[in-house]
């Protein structure tokens, strides 16, 4: 009879056999069939970044157009200079006339303006120094066609003595075709019908008359056609005739239904008709006892 040896510890020995037998179950599990549990899904948290790099750009030879552009300066907008003076006409002292004063620092102007009183003087206080333009209109008529210009030293009172003349008036231009008429033929005579004025600005400009009442009186042509006022461009056109040969003249008398005014146009005479030359020539074979003639010329008229 075998007799076995004594257990000491029985409680230990279940645990010990119990420990064989889970590992055998787990190993004999996983080799026989896939594990059919998922992992859980990824944190919508977690990011991936790519790993940052730096390179450094070699910018050394980019070639950059110029860009267009101007220098911007502050300008001064006060002063201790003063500028004063007096600004007369054709008559006088000018009351009211206007004085503009313009400082001038590269591009850009600085404009002041002062006003003549009734015995035609003017001032204007708190300039800065520096380049300056100064004329002085009234208008509609009167105006400075050339300005004063000058350097004004910072703190200098200066005094101006500014002188406006008159521009104003109605004038008038002619045209005639053909330049030199002849007896028969037709002539065309265009005449514009402008005026002078000062606008507002002090600058002097010619403006054409529209709608302008006018008549063209002639001596030596005789009138066919033409319009009774100007057109749009102030220019009227008339048609004459030359029939005999005489010295023409002419004026334009405009008329405002009160006064007429007349202004005599330079225009060209009636020419006789002109006159042609021709020269009949012969010739035939000479015989020695013979010569060759030829005719005297003659003189013929058009027409």
């Amino acid at each position: 009879m075998v007799q076995l040896p004594e257990i000491r510890h029985p409680v230990r020995l279940a645990a010990a056999v119990v420990g064989v037998v889970l590992v055998v179950v787990v190993f004999g599990g996983t080799c026989t069939a896939p594990d059919q549990r998922t992992l859980p899904p990824p944190d919508p948290t977690a990011t991936t970044q790519p790993e940052e790099t730096t390179t450094t750009i070699d910018r050394s030879r980019v070639f950059l157009q110029p860009v267009a552009g101007q220098t911007t300066t502050t300008l001064a907008e006060s002063g201790d200079a003063v500028l004063r003076g007096t600004v007369t006409g054709p008559n006088g002292p000018v009351p009211g006339a206007i004085v503009r004063i313009e400082r001038l620092v590269g591009d850009a102007v600085q404009v002041r303006e002062a006003r003549t009183g009734d015995d035609g003087t003017w001032i204007h206080e708190g300039l800065p120094g520096g380049r300056m333009r100064v004329r002085a209109y009234a208008p509609p008529s009167l105006t400075m066609l050339e300005p004063e210009v000058f350097f004004l030293v910072e703190a200098e009172p200066r005094e101006l003595q500014l002188v406006v003349r008159e521009h104003a008036g109605t004038f008038v231009l002619t045209d005639v075709t053909p330049s030199s008429p002849t007896v028969g033929s037709d002539v065309n005579v265009a005449v514009r019908v402008l005026e002078r004025v000062v606008d507002d600005e002090g600058v002097a400009r010619t403006r054409p008359l529209a709608g302008q009442p006018l008549q063209v009186r002639s001596s030596g042509w005789v009138f066919v056609d033409g319009p009774g006022t100007t057109g749009s461009d102030g220019v009227a056109v008339f048609t004459f005739r030359c029939e005999q040969p005489s010295t023409v003249t002419a004026a334009a008398v405009l008329s405002d239904g009160v006064e007429e005014r007349t202004f005599p146009l330079d225009v060209p005479s009636c020419a006789p008709r002109p006159t042609t030359t021709t020269t009949t020539t012969s010739t035939t074979t000479p015989d020695p006892d013979e010569t060759t003639s030829t005719s005297a010329p003659t003189t013929t008229e058009d027409g």
